[in-house]
This record gives C-alpha cells, sequence and structure tokens, in this order.
C-alpha cells in the first residue's frame, strides 16, 4: 500500500527520474535495520552486492548501526571513509621504528621507545627463524618492569643477556637488539629504504592479516590500505632525503627521516578505496558524485542532519545580510560556504542522480532522547513515494527479509539474472 506525494522540483537542478520510495525507522538503529534489510531483501532478488550502496551525509553516526546489523543479516558491508594513516597498525610500527632509530643514534633508549615495535607485534629480520611474535601481554610486562630505564644497545643486551627471562624471549629481544645496533647511525637514502623496506615486509608477513577473520572487511580493507600507503609515504620520504641530501640541506640523521615521515603523513591524505566487489559499499554522500549505481539507499534524511544545521557565531539574519551584498568586504567579514546548507543539498543531488534504477530514502522520526526529529526539507525537490508498508518485514526476525510492494515492484531479477 503506498501514498503518492508529489513535490516541486527545483528549478536550479534537474534531479533523476527513477523510482523513490521513502522508509521510516523510528530510531536511527532501527533505521539502519531497514538500510541493510533493503539492502539484502534487493540481494535476495538476484542483485549484486555491488550494484548497491548505502549513502548519508555523514557515515560515522550510522557505522556501528549499519555493521551491526550487517552481521545480523549475514550481508558484507565496504565502509569507504578517508583512511586516518596514523592510527593504522602499520604506519604505527614504521614510525616507531624509526624512532628507536633515532633514539639509538642520541646514545641511550628508554623502554618505552625501545618497546613499541614489538608491542605491535613485530619480528625482526634477524629473528625470522623463531616464527611468532612475543605477545602484547609479555611486552607490556616487560616495559612495565623496565619503566623509566634508558640504556643503550649495547647496554640493554648485556642486561638481557644477564636476566632470568625464558630462553624464547631472551632470543627475540636480543636478536632485536642486535637487528637495530646494526643499523647505520647516518643513513643516506640507500641505506635508509635498505633498513625501512625489509622491516615493513617482515611486519606484513609476521601481523597483517591475509584475510577476513574475526575483523570486518572494512578493519582488514583499512590496514592493507594502511600498508600500501605507508610503504608509499616511505618511499616518499626516500626521494625528498635523497633530493636534500644532494642539496646539502639536511644532514644523515634518523631525525630528520622520521620528521618527514610525520610531515608527509600529516598532510597528504588516505585515498578512498577498498578491494572488494562482493560487498554493499557504504559511502559518504560526498563520494557519490558523478556515479553510476543501480540501486541507492540514502540515509538519514532528517533536517539538522541533512542538512546539517549551519553553526556560525554570525547572526542569522547578518549572514543572509552579507550573503546578498555587493560588496560584503565593507563589513569586514567575508562570507562563508558554511553559512548555508548549499553543500549539503549538493550532496543531495549527487546521491540522487546516482541511482540508475531505484532510490531508497530513509530516515528516523525520532532521536536517543526521544525528541521527534522533521523529515529533511530536501525532501520537497524530489517525487517521492512514501511506503505504508509495514517495516517489520525488513527488520523482524524471519530471514531473509521481505522487500516491501513499492520496493519489489521496481527489481527487474531477470536483468539481474542473465
Amino acid at each position: 500500500m503506498t501514498d503518492q506525494h508529489p513535490h516541486t522540483q527545483l528549478e536550479t537542478e534537474s534531479l533523476s527520474s527513477q523510482p523513490t520510495i521513502e522508509l521510516v525507522g523510528q530510531t536511527r538503529q532501527q533505521e539502519a535495520r531497514i538500510a541493510v534489510g533493503t539492502a539484502v531483501g534487493l540481494i535476495e532478488k538476484g542483485v549484486s552486492p555491488s550494484d548497491i550502496t548505502i549513502t548519508a551525509v555523514d557515515v560515522d553516526p550510522y557505522e556501528e548501526f549499519l555493521e551491526r546489523a550487517a552481521k545480523r543479516y549475514g550481508v558484507t558491508l565496504a565502509v569507504w571513509t578517508p583512511l586516518n594513516l596514523k592510527r593504522t597498525c602499520p604506519y604505527q610500527f614504521a614510525a616507531s621504528l624509526l624512532a628507536v632509530l633515532r633514539a639509538r643514534s642520541n646514545g641511550a633508549i628508554d623502554i618505552e621507545t625501545l618497546g613499541e615495535p614489538l608491542r605491535l607485534g613485530w619480528v625482526s629480520p634477524a629473528n625470522g627463524s623463531i616464527g611468532n611474535p612475543l605477545s602484547p601481554v609479555r611486552v607490556d610486562t616487560l616495559i612495565d618492569q623496565y619503566r623509566g630505564t634508558a640504556l643503550t644497545i649495547p647496554e640493554w643486551n648485556e642486561h638481557i643477556a644477564a636476566t632470568e627471562l625464558d630462553g624464547r624471549t631472551k632470543r627475540h629481544l636480543i636478536g632485536y637488539l642486535n637487528w637495530v645496533d646494526a643499523q647505520p647511525q647516518q643513513p643516506d637514502s640507500e641505506s635508509f629504504l635498505d633498513t625501512v623496506l625489509p622491516a615493513m615486509e617482515a611486519y606484513d608477513e609476521s601481523v597483517l592479516p591475509s584475510q577476513v577473520g574475526e575483523e570486518s572487511v572494512s578493519e582488514v580493507a583499512e590496514t592493507v590500505r594502511g600498508y600500501v600507503r605507508t610503504m608509499t609515504l616511505l618511499r616518499t620520504v626516500h626521494q625528498r632525503y635523497s633530493k636534500w641530501l644532494e642539496h646539502g640541506r639536511a644532514e644523515r640523521e634518523w631525525a630528520g627521516l622520521s620528521e618527514l615521515l610525520d610531515a608527509f603523513a600529516t598532510t597528504i591524505p588516505g585515498r578512498r578505496e577498498l578491494p572488494t566487489a562482493a560487498a554493499v559499499d557504504v559511502k559518504a554522500a560526498t563520494d557519490m558524485w558523478a556515479l553510476n549505481v543501480p540501486y541507492v539507499i540514502a540515509v538519514g534524511l532528517v533536517d539538522t542532519e541533512w542538512p546539517r544545521a549551519v553553526e556560525s557565531p554570525i547572526p542569522p539574519a547578518s549572514r543572509a545580510a552579507l550573503a546578498q551584498s555587493d560588496q560584503p568586504q565593507a563589513s569586514g567579514v567575508r562570507p562563508h560556504s558554511s553559512w548555508t546548507t548549499a553543500r549539503d543539498h549538493d550532496h543531495f543531488v549527487s546521491a540522487v542522480d546516482a541511482a540508475q534504477e531505484l532510490l531508497v530514502i530513509t530516515r528516523f522520526t525520532a532521536d536517543s532522547e526521544g525528541v521527534d526529529r522533521r523529515p529533511s526539507r530536501f525532501l520537497d525537490d524530489i517525487e517521492l513515494t512514501h511506503s505504508t508498508d509495514d517495516v517489520a518485514s525488513l527488520v523482524g526476525d524471519p530471514y531473509p527479509p521481505t522487500l516491501p510492494e513499492a520496493i519489489g515492484r521496481h527489481v527487474s531479477t531477470e536483468a539481474h539474472n542473465e
């Protein structure tokens, strides 16, 4: 059963004319289950997961609920987000290794700095025959035991050799210390790569996952992306360091290399990419521009979220006056794009236009505190079919979820089974 609600088309935009269905949940969590249940229902109809994209103006408030619903329904999600490189294990390992080599060049190394590569699970190339890395708990115990202690590498070697640690732990630590001691004190550009690349490859082999296990596809993908991106940045550091040495702009030291890596990781953003097609994509609406996706599910179409509330110390009346002024600079205040909802509207248009066969709009009616949430004003810009069918078939226990009639009639199973 459906109610037709035609809306006035924007005069400035020509939105796509594909069927558009609205589904409404009571809470954000239920809305997320509706979105994932709709995706699963489409897949059961023969639609490929790679032909479905769930999008939001801001994925963060939805990611946990979407992942939880995906596990419930047994579907894989691939959440496309900007890579926060410094939070990935591969980058943290590379940075910790350079910190050790930097500290070694200065003399004594404290146990916290020395232990960090091991805490991240590394087995040095000198210890390749040992096999599994020391457990994080074991490394943390050692760090706690020697907290506040700073020694040179030879002194650490003598100290560890004289302890009553078990044989396997001793071999790990002494092999690691010997590896550090063998690295050049004043690296040139080539010895930098000769040091860090084999170490990164050893980390890849001993620590990084090769397939999805307990971690989600998104978590594994982020780790893989972090490794690839860190390797790229290390080569970028090598190129810059080489040029600086050639022109006498840098000393041969690990400190400069460590600072270069940190600078590049801060200023060069990670790309959005994931290595799987057997999953339903979850993307921020900003990434929907110029895409063609058969089935798009746009979540979060409530006011103050999409569009987001405008935040500015300038009162609304003053912002409007400045935006319409021929000489806004005369006031000493320049208009800013964040003063309007234009950017969020552009992202909405991108999401709508990306849908080639069907667009499903979802929203929730109350926030976590029970406050009513109004539909997004952007919904007035499209011709919308509001489904009054009970959404229980999408969020209840029966599996697979049953698509509402308003959606099912627009899915051509034959087209996807050819």
